[in-house]
């Protein structure tokens, strides 16, 4: 496959089935919209939805030297995480600069780490990197596999109904492993959106008819098919960062407001630079900001901030954008912004730069909607 051609997943001919409007995404073609944003939004807000997050990487790692590989590249305390959990975690670099931020599934033989679409190249060879002075395989599973996440309020009770397994009753982060017709799949309590969330991970042969049978045949039980704009939406509501945005290589985990990730009890990668950071308080800091603009419905025209877009206070520069959006949930244009320290205090009144020019906006503490 050239470099010019986009990865696909196996539902790619399902999406387009449904008139799905496809768009580019770190090298896949993927479904942005199926029937609107907001309306897709409203409906994992209200009921539940289903995605296809089949660009996600998924790393496996094995061996007998595997959790000392994951103790010296995870901020996190993987050595310590229990079977049958998922562990949020940073991978840094020396610098402290965050590599790449994801969810590590333990399993009773391996471990699988399920990664942002644009790091799965660079975090694959960092870590088969550093598995070099361990004992422990990496392998990339992404092209043999898909995932697929169904999130809302009313998402347990309705697989409660279709599932072979009750997972209504499992706790956050919970990871349950099995087999459907010989085809193996590891489902995590893990979520997207906020809202309550679970994530499998499939055989690509069997993705297909498990979306046909949870959008279409699963009778009252069936779920709306929910494309990546959405996801961005509700994401940016639930104040959750994305790589490219909140996070790169020059922003550090305290900086980020990830610093409960963080276990300085072990000797990772970037250890020093992070606990220097932490003991001298951030210049920064991430914040929500909620622009005073009236969507009546819907966003102004040129009033959603971009990517980069200026944070001001009494006309100074004070910071910049890292996502924006109109969130259907509040009727209000959101952002999420790094500000300086003495700028980001909840309720301070900035302004905003957008294409109607510079707007105000209130400071308010992430994240936009309580979690749930």
């Amino acid at each position: 496959m050239s470099e010019q051609e986009p990865l696909r997943s196996a539902l790619y001919e399902k999406h387009v089935a449904a008139e799905a409007k496809m768009g580019q995404e770190a090298g896949w073609e993927v479904p942005l919209v199926f029937s609107g944003i907001a309306e897709e939004v409203r409906a994992v807000r209200s009921r539940a939805g289903v995605l296809d997050i089949s660009h996600a990487g998924r790393i496996r790692i094995r061996g007998a030297g595997a959790v000392d590989l994951l103790e010296r590249v995870c901020t996190a305390d993987a050595v310590h995480q229990e079977d049958d959990t998922a562990l949020y975690t940073l991978l840094c670099n020396e610098r402290g600069g965050v590599i790449d931020h994801g969810h590590l599934l333990r399993l009773a033989d391996f471990w699988v780490l399920v990664c942002s679409p644009p790091c799965r190249g660079k975090l694959l060879e960092h870590l088969q990197t550093v598995a070099a002075d361990f004992d422990a395989q990496v392998d990339d599973q992404t092209g043999k596999t898909s995932q697929i996440a169904v999130t809302g309020p009313a998402a347990p009770e309705l697989l409660d109904k279709v599932l072979p397994m009750k997972v209504s009753s499992l706790p956050p982060l919970a990871v349950r492993s099995g087999s459907l017709l010989i085809a193996r799949y590891i489902a995590a309590r893990i979520s997207c959106s906020g809202e309550w969330g679970m994530e499998v991970i499939l055989t690509s042969m069997m993705a297909s008819q498990a979306w046909r049978f949870i959008t279409q045949k699963a009778g009252e039980s069936r779920l709306p098919p929910v494309g990546l704009a959405a996801a961005d939406v509700l994401r940016i509501e639930a104040g959750l960062p994305r790589y490219g945005c909140e996070l790169n290589e020059t922003i550090d985990p305290m900086t980020a407001g990830l610093e409960r990730c963080v276990d300085f009890d072990h000797d990772f990668i970037g250890r020093d630079a992070v606990a220097k950071i932490r003991d001298k308080a951030t210049a920064r800091r991430l914040v929500g900001l909620v622009l005073e603009v009236t969507p009546s419905g819907k966003p102004a025209t040129g009033a959603i901030p971009k990517q980069g877009s200026a944070v001001k206070q009494d006309g100074v520069e004070v910071g910049a954008v890292t996502s924006a959006t109109y969130s259907p949930t509040l009727d209000k244009i959101i952002a999420m912004a790094y500000v300086g320290r003495s700028a980001g205090e909840p309720g301070s009144r900035l302004d905003v730069t957008t294409g109607r020019g510079d707007l105000p906006a209130v400071v308010k503490a992430l994240p936009f909607l309580s979690p749930k």
